[in-house]
């Protein structure tokens, strides 16, 4: 991530399986659930799935986040890169549990 603060990942609705490799820098994981005050995903999502995850270098990670629907809208991740004035390098993969 040169360049830019953050980017969303494309989810489906139910549980997926988030692999991530952090090559270099600091990232968060955001976990937002939608709301309609403001039209926002900033609301934390409910019944215990975390809202954010810190993944620094050198390390691999696989997270599992059940995607949901608020509102009529699917929950949203996002990516931050935290050092605002470094690059942050990466690589993931999303697998879908119902392989839609």
């Amino acid at each position: 991530m040169k360049g830019q603060h953050s980017c969303i990942l494309e989810m489906k609705e139910g549980i997926n399986h988030i692999f991530i490799k952090v090559i270099s820098g600091k990232l968060r994981l955001n976990h937002g659930c939608f709301t309609p005050d403001g039209g926002t995903w900033l609301s934390a999502p409910t019944g215990g799935r975390k809202a954010h995850y810190i993944l620094e270098e050198p390390n691999e990670y696989k997270i599992v986040i059940d995607i949901q629907k608020s509102f009529g809208r699917l929950d949203r991740i996002d990516i931050v890169n935290v050092r605002f004035f470094h690059s942050a390098i990466f690589q993931y993969e999303i697998v879908s549990e119902r392989g839609v």
